[in-house]
């Protein structure tokens, strides 16, 4: 037992840490050789070299699933399998080496728009900001129906394999340090100014409980900090929030509005937006070429349709592809 390595020996020698392994040996790439009476772990020198070997496969950016297939094939020194395996890795480099370079083209495009100052940034624009950094934070505030439409939002992230937490608002509420998040700020709390340390990247306003002077003032601390990768989702069928969108603070990024009502489709389709009708729904911008025509699933009350719409709207100017929305 004297040549036995602890675990903390064994790791630094093969350089991952002790959590690392225990986190290998329990999805099964790694076994310690034995188990002291104290519980803790031994390893033997000889098994080093698989150590390694795994050490190099993780930091040639396999998935821990293709590692353990890999080491297989490795000690059964199949190199036909090893081939495959690292052929299938160079395509997805080669294919992320692409996707860097058109990154690296928008970021530049960005950048040019940002130091202009002239013109809010375009739509593709703003998603490909909030694509490259993956992060976003999704603000739903007004007076009635926000849980719904927070449910919604998570709905569409889990569709497209992302895990998104919702968060509600309180005095004394601290933000997390990480996105993404959904928040959920009921309209009774916007005359705090806690709330000016928000900055949210995208701002879903439900419906203003009525249209006052003041009530705006506090919508207004949602966009202290306001700039152009800002979007504001806006209730176009309530006229207090379609009075407040006029608004020269939230008029520095781009709104995207989400209707019930057909005759203003011109208006949504020229602005951007989503509408249905209870039975279809179309829509338009987010960078959407042609306009998207989907059937709902089944019919719905008024306030979930409205969530649907306003959750939609939220999620494409985030960037989740079209293809994982909830429609039901």
């Amino acid at each position: 037992m004297k040549n036995w390595l602890t675990i903390g020996q064994f790791s630094k020698k093969i350089g991952v840490s002790a959590r690392a392994l225990r986190l290998y040996e329990k999805i099964g790439l790694i076994e310690s050789h034995a188990r002291g009476e104290n519980g803790y772990r031994y390893y033997q020198e000889d098994q080093l070299h698989k150590a390694r070997r795994l050490k190099e496969f993780k930091d040639l950016g396999f998935s821990l699933a293709d590692i353990k297939g890999l080491l297989e094939s490795d000690g059964d020194l199949d190199s036909e399998k090893l081939i495959v395996g690292m052929k299938s890795r160079l395509s997805f480099i080669e294919g992320q080496a692409d996707l860097l370079r058109e990154q690296k083209n928008q970021i530049e495009n960005i950048l040019s728009s940002l130091q202009k100052k002239t013109e809010p940034l375009k739509a593709q624009q703003r998603r490909a900001i909030m694509s490259f950094y993956g992060k976003v934070s999704i603000l739903v505030t007004g007076c009635e129906g926000l849980d719904k439409t927070a449910i919604f939002i998570q709905q569409h992230y889990r569709n497209s394999h992302q895990d998104i937490s919702i968060l509600q608002w309180y005095e004394g509420f601290i933000l997390p340090d990480e996105k993404p998040y959904i928040l959920v700020v009921p309209e009774r709390y916007l005359s705090s100014d806690e709330v000016l340390a928000i900055n949210a990247d995208v701002i879903v306003i439900k419906s203003l409980s009525t249209h006052s002077n003041e009530v705006e003032r506090n919508y207004l601390r949602l966009f202290a900090e306001a700039g152009p990768h800002v979007t504001t989702v806006i209730n176009a069928d309530d006229r207090a929030s379609v009075s407040f969108a006029g608004n020269l603070e939230v008029q520095k990024g781009r709104i995207f509005y989400f209707s019930k009502n057909r005759a203003l489709e011109s208006q949504i389709q020229h602005i951007g937006g989503v509408i249905s009708d209870g039975e279809e729904l179309d829509m338009y911008g987010f960078n959407l070429k042609p306009k998207v025509h989907l059937k709902l699933n089944r019919i719905m009350a008024y306030e979930e349709e409205i969530a649907l719409l306003s959750s939609i709207a939220a999620v494409l100017t985030a960037g989740i592809d079209q293809d994982n929305l909830r429609i039901s």
